[in-house]
């Protein structure tokens, strides 16, 4: 469910100022998520009418919305919420691990999403630390080409934490999911909030790792970027 809503923001939504919507529930068990309070369902601080009053307010402000989590497709009102949200005229950007792909299917065919934000967590060979159950790799595979020929803007992005994935491993994933429009490096950061301290780290990964993997990996991919 719905859990809490941040009003603006200037970079969740590429090109775009929204605001984000926070989804508690997640079926993964990310050793560097940062969000890991929300891996659990919880009652939401803020309410679906006060998100929505408030969007009412700020037409003139916000040209989207982008709802992550937790993970946004395991929501059984995730489709509703999307359509009162379009009904309103704004954008909508989804986050998603992409173990959902016949939600995602449903959400595209209906027009309902304007991008895409799908993780990558690792080449196929290391999910396992990923994930709680491992039959969702079929489901990510899925999700992967759905996205890809989903006739709306994507992306690819992957947090990178050098405890966890090495350059061949970076080699690896690309050869899978490539090609593809855009690939996102997102550095890992530390925060206190991180589910499993011991296994990511207590440091930020260093930035010149993910130079080295965007230089090895260029032409794999429209574009790399790289968010810091």
């Amino acid at each position: 469910m719905m859990y809490d809503f941040m009003p603006v923001s200037f970079a969740d939504f590429p090109g775009k100022i929204a605001a984000t919507v926070f989804v508690s529930g997640c079926n993964f068990k990310c050793p560097y998520c940062h969000n890991s309070y929300l891996i659990q369902i919880r009652e939401g601080i803020r309410s679906e009418k006060e998100f929505f009053d408030y969007l009412k307010k700020r037409a003139n402000l916000i040209e989207g919305v982008c709802i992550t989590g937790g993970e946004p497709t395991l929501w059984k009102g995730l489709k509703d919420f999307i359509k009162n949200i379009k009904d309103l005229n704004f954008s909508v950007k989804l986050d998603t691990n992409g173990s959902r792909p016949q939600v995602l299917e449903d959400l595209l065919d209906e027009g309902l999403l304007d991008y895409i934000a799908m993780d990558i967590k690792a080449p196929i060979e290391k999910y396992g630390i990923f994930l709680k159950n491992k039959k969702d790799i079929d489901n990510i595979q899925k999700s992967v080409e759905i996205v890809k020929n989903s006739n709306i803007d994507y992306e690819f992005r992957t947090t990178v934490n050098d405890k966890l994935l090495t350059l061949e491993d970076f080699e690896a994933l690309a050869d899978w999911i490539s090609p593809a429009k855009r690939y996102v490096l997102q550095r890992y950061k530390y925060a206190e909030g991180v589910l499993d301290k011991e296994k990511s780290e207590i440091q930020d990964c260093d930035i010149s790792f993910l130079k080295k993997i965007k230089e090895k990996l260029n032409g794999n991919f429209g574009e790399i970027l790289i968010r810091e």
